[in-house]
């Protein structure tokens, strides 16, 4: 079972108090359903029927990226949180440790550059 790190501070965040309950819900749901890069793989059909609701791609990406980019399209079935490399791990990509090694890898199969990722401020390559 994945573990995550969750920010309180979000229930003092406007962007996400704007947003209708099924829309909360689903951000919590891609946090938890993520993989440990931050890569998403949507599948709006299951979470709606699973939780009884209804939400829209569109809209959620309208309410998420509120006054801040916080979900980056990769494509039409895979999104990226934005600072969840930062969150979960720190500023620091470090090849050495396995799990930084198969984030960069994920990264790379997806086409996201670790020059884009927000916030990361360092990127230590080698085995020594």
């Amino acid at each position: 079972m994945a573990k995550r790190f969750c920010s309180t501070d979000i229930w003092n965040e406007d962007w996400f108090l704007d947003m209708p309950n099924e829309y909360k819900l689903f951000w919590f749901y891609i946090l938890s359903a993520c993989d440990h890069s931050g890569m998403f793989k949507v599948n709006v059909k299951f979470f709606c029927a699973t939780n009884n609701v209804s939400v829209e791609i569109d809209k959620a990406l309208e309410f998420f990226n509120k006054g801040k980019k916080r979900i980056r399209k990769i494509n039409g079935s895979m999104w990226l949180i934005e600072d969840f490399f930062i969150f979960q791990y720190g500023h620091s990509l470090n090849t050495k440790n396995n799990v930084h090694r198969s984030i960069k890898e994920i990264y790379k199969k997806n086409g996201v550059e670790l020059t884009s990722i927000r916030g990361l401020v360092e990127v230590k390559e080698g085995s020594g």
